[in-house]
């Protein structure tokens, strides 16, 4: 804590010798900085209390109602407007503060994963609560410090006269990339200059990488029942179709591009052997580096699908669920952003929190130390980027290409973690998670900060994003006329029937944010 202190100190005596910023000043320290990351610091507590609460109550996507429910009432009590029920998602919100141009906003998410309850600071499996949702991609960490970034911006703009609009867009359900897909689609993000987000991980870094297109989707198919022995030509098998399908799918991997992915589970596939399945269904993800090719696949996917309708005498209903572009880096916002990371600095950790670390990092064959990362990921901001050839899929990516974004991530977690595994779980609820979060909430205030400030910074960026769009794109939104997908849906069960990990815990105290 000492060592935080002192760092803070010297930031803001800095800035005591920083005229207010102009476009030479990008990454410099400033009043408006100084006066957010001494805010930020004196309020930490609150940021771990509300990461804790979220993770102690792990919830599914559009489902978070305690989750989503702690994030407003954290916004509210520091003086944000909020809007609730956003985009037809009861748990998502829009939170604002300001009034005017520039308007910046900051997401948040707030999810959890399925079946990953996990023990917090054991480095070993052990489940908290059989088959509960789990904090193993650190959401828990995402929503709480995004919003403590966002409130630390608008106590920046208040003491030094800074003018402009910050937002904070509480996103729901990113896990199943619904949230932001839905937030494009019904224009939430009509009015904002700039959208700033991060992710917990294992780098400190400013992502000037792109992610890989997907279609979700489900393929039903209705058949007929009867007895499997004594009658099955009196029947029509669904779960044929769907092995079929599949076996198609199979055979189509060769034919596509390398980079491509296929990947599919079988939610229903009939209920007992001795009955003829007259219901199966198959759930899909396809992706690859752009959504062009994602197309192309998709159109032979359903050829696929409706051959193995014919071939067994079965109805097919094909049931999108999302769908999301490639990610689109923005050189202008990446530079600033990596200017104000390397102005705050890598995460402060100390050699408890390497010791925190050691075992998780142990558990998956990392024997060496540092095992918590103390550098940043280095990129080439200067040349252009290139789409990914592997990773995931976000559903930020939609949002990348209708307004000008930046990410940063942050060393939440244990070298050699992967992600949404027991050991994230566990990590992402101790204090080297908090530290990092705490560190990265710096960093988007003060490119936030140092976006009111120049004007120019943002034209750029929308002359960019606009260009980008000419030469790679334009746009058209994947999901346009897809609904919104139910809580069934996505995840297969009923809200109700998912088990819960904490009961009546209170919700932290806020009385310091007012």
């Amino acid at each position: 804590m000492r060592k935080v202190c002192t760092f803070t100190a010297l930031l803001l005596l800095l800035a005591l010798f920083v005229s207010p910023s102009s476009g030479a000043d990008m990454g410099a320290m400033t009043p408006a900085k100084g006066t957010a990351v001494q805010w930020l610091d004196a309020h930490s507590e609150v940021g771990a209390e509300v990461a804790k609460y979220i993770w102690h109550n792990p919830e599914l996507g559009l489902g978070e109602h305690k989750s989503s429910t702690v994030l407003q009432e954290m916004l509210k009590a520091a003086g944000f407007k909020v809007e609730s029920g956003v985009a037809g998602m009861e748990t998502a919100f829009v939170a604002s503060w300001g009034e005017g141009k520039p308007v910046i906003g900051i997401h948040a998410e707030f999810d959890a994963l399925p079946g990953l309850s996990q023990v917090p600071g054991l480095a070993e499996e052990k489940m908290v609560v059989e088959g509960c949702p789990g904090h193993g991609c650190g959401h828990n960490l995402f929503g709480s410090y995004s919003s403590m970034a966002a409130i630390a911006v608008k106590k920046a703009m208040e003491a030094n006269g800074v003018k402009g609009t910050i937002k904070l867009y509480g996103t729901p359900s990113e896990e199943t990339l619904v949230g932001k897909v839905f937030f494009v689609k019904e224009g939430v993000y009509k009015d904002a200059d700039a959208v700033i987000s991060w992710h917990p991980g294992t780098s400190n870094a400013v992502s000037y990488a792109s992610s890989l297109a997907m279609d979700n989707f489900k393929v039903r198919f209705y058949g007929k029942a009867s007895h499997a022995a004594s009658a099955p030509w009196a029947g029509r098998s669904a779960l044929d179709a769907v092995e079929l399908m599949n076996i198609g799918m199979n055979y189509m991997r060769e034919h596509v591009r390398p980079e491509s992915r296929i990947m599919y589970s079988i939610p229903d596939g009939g209920k007992a052997p001795n009955v003829v399945p007259p219901f199966a269904e198959v759930w899909y993800f396809v992706r690859a580096p752009q959504y062009k090719t994602v197309k192309e696949i998709m159109d032979w996917t359903k050829k696929v699908a409706e051959g193995a309708a014919l071939m067994t005498q079965t109805r097919m209903e094909f049931i999108p669920i999302t769908a999301v572009w490639q990610y689109l880096p923005n050189q202008v916002l990446a530079k600033v952003g990596f200017a104000n990371a390397q102005l705050i600095g890598i995460p402060p950790f100390t050699d408890e929190d390497e010791k925190i670390a050691e075992p998780f990092s142990k558990s998956v064959k990392v024997e060496k130390g540092p095992f918590l990362s103390r550098e940043f990921t280095q990129y080439d901001y200067d040349k252009p980027f290139s789409w990914a050839t592997g990773g995931g899929s976000i559903d930020e990516a939609n949002t990348s290409w209708v307004v000008p974004m930046v990410r940063f991530s942050g060393s939440t977690l244990a070298q050699g973690t992967p992600g949404h595994s027991w050991q994230a779980t566990a990590q992402n609820a101790l204090p080297p998670a908090f530290k990092a979060a705490l560190t990265v909430a710096k960093y988007m205030a003060a490119t936030a900060l140092d976006l009111y400030a120049n004007p120019s910074l943002l034209e750029e960026a929308l002359a960019e994003l606009k260009a980008s769009n000419e030469k790679h794109g334009p746009f058209v939104d994947p999901a346009k006329d897809v609904p919104l997908p139910t809580f069934q849906l996505m995840h297969n069960v009923d809200e109700s029937q998912v088990p819960v990990q904490t009961k009546d815990m209170p919700m932290p105290d806020f009385s310091t944010l007012k």
